[in-house]
């Protein structure tokens, strides 16, 4: 069976369950599994656009009450998820981040005693449900004599939050406060063997991003293609051949089908959102002769995008003023009347999601 462009860009979309209501922040994370979030203020908005009605404050809110988390589950990559999600992906990523970032380490002269003093510091600093932001914690470790400059203490973190022993929680004036994850988000239960862990990664990368191949999942997790043949495997029934490499959902949830009547056709997805990110080969969703108009000169920095009907039409970005906010959207090329209200109704969602404002114009 072959799929086309089109059929793909409306299958994925509905999977990703971009402006679908019906969704609280955290139900939505957790349909992705993870959502790629170095910066908050972009992933605040990925969440939000997947849980419709909620506002930036109601995504902050599920961070501060430990609904989510966000850490380093792959790829050395920051991302918001569910505690427990963290915990599985890290059970098969872990090993082979620590070994893509050990000659970094070294380089900054980070051997295991230095590991050893920066990991009971931390604890120190942070045990009996304290959080701290970067600033506070590095102030910690000099205390401790432990230098976090030239990146040391950044990669010191990296490390520690490989182990499961931290991660991003409540929100701060800026930023995040460092937790220990186990004392904030305790563990639902054990974790599952290899083979049942592959398998739940697997269909939950599918279930946010579906119909995708095993290229594209090792792609997103960087786990070997072996990895997630064995995933495949281990899913049997629960995942449908489509043809062309393609997989998906046998049986998708209702939730991720939403009626076409009910979603708008224009969309102002943040950067870095995993609409294009989730995927290696994302050509159905954008030309690849204007991907460098979305991550200029390839430089893995994704401007936040302007989507019509699935396919991406352009950039946008935001700018503070007085009164609100102004969002001005850069389209590839000439867009129709109907897109351009599309897109201004777009923009009318974010405004509810930041609480303030927004005058659109279209460049």
């Amino acid at each position: 069976m072959t799929t086309s462009p089109a059929r793909l860009r409306t299958a994925r979309f509905a999977a990703q369950g971009i402006a679908a209501p019906g969704l609280r922040p955290a139900e939505a994370v957790e349909r992705m599994l993870a959502v790629q979030g170095q910066d908050l203020g972009q992933v605040l908005w990925a969440i939000g656009v997947r849980a419709p009605g909620s506002t930036r404050d109601d995504v902050r809110a599920a961070f501060d009450r430990g609904e989510l988390v966000r850490s380093w589950p792959m790829r050395g990559t920051l991302h918001a998820l569910r505690p427990d999600d963290l915990r599985l992906l890290l059970s098969l990523t872990a090993e082979r981040t620590l070994r893509t970032i050990a000659r970094r380490a070294a380089e900054l002269g980070i051997d295991d005693a230095l590991l050893g003093q920066a990991r009971d510091a931390t604890i120190a600093a942070l045990v009996g449900g304290r959080a701290l932001v970067r600033d506070d914690l590095f102030a910690a470790y000099r205390a401790a004599g432990i230098d976090p400059s030239g990146g040391r203490g950044y990669h010191l973190v990296l490390q520690l939050a490989q182990e499961g022993l931290v991660a991003w929680g409540p929100t701060a004036r800026v930023g995040q406060g460092l937790v220990l994850l186990d004392e904030w988000a305790p563990a639902a239960g054990a974790l599952p063997d290899r083979d049942e862990a592959l398998r739940r990664v697997l269909l939950g990368y599918l279930r946010g991003r579906g119909p995708a191949t095993e290229v594209d999942a090792a792609s997103w997790t960087k786990l070997p293609l072996g990895d997630l043949r064995r995933a495949r495997a281990a899913a049997g029934d629960a995942v449908e051949d489509l043809g062309d490499g393609l997989l998906d959902l046998a049986d998708r949830p209702a939730s991720a089908r939403p009626a076409a009547a009910r979603v708008p056709t224009g969309h102002l997805l943040p950067g870095f959102d995993e609409y294009l990110l989730g995927y290696a080969d994302r050509s159905a969703q954008l030309d690849p002769a204007l991907a460098d108009r979305v991550v200029p000169g390839a430089n893995g920095m994704f401007l936040p995008m302007a989507v019509v009907r699935g396919r991406v039409v352009g950039t946008w970005k935001r700018t503070e003023r007085r009164a609100g906010h102004l969002v001005t959207v850069t389209p590839f090329g000439a867009l129709d009347a109907s897109s351009v209200r599309a897109l201004e109704a777009a923009a009318a969602r974010y405004a509810g999601f930041l609480g303030a404002p927004v005058a659109t114009t279209v460049v």
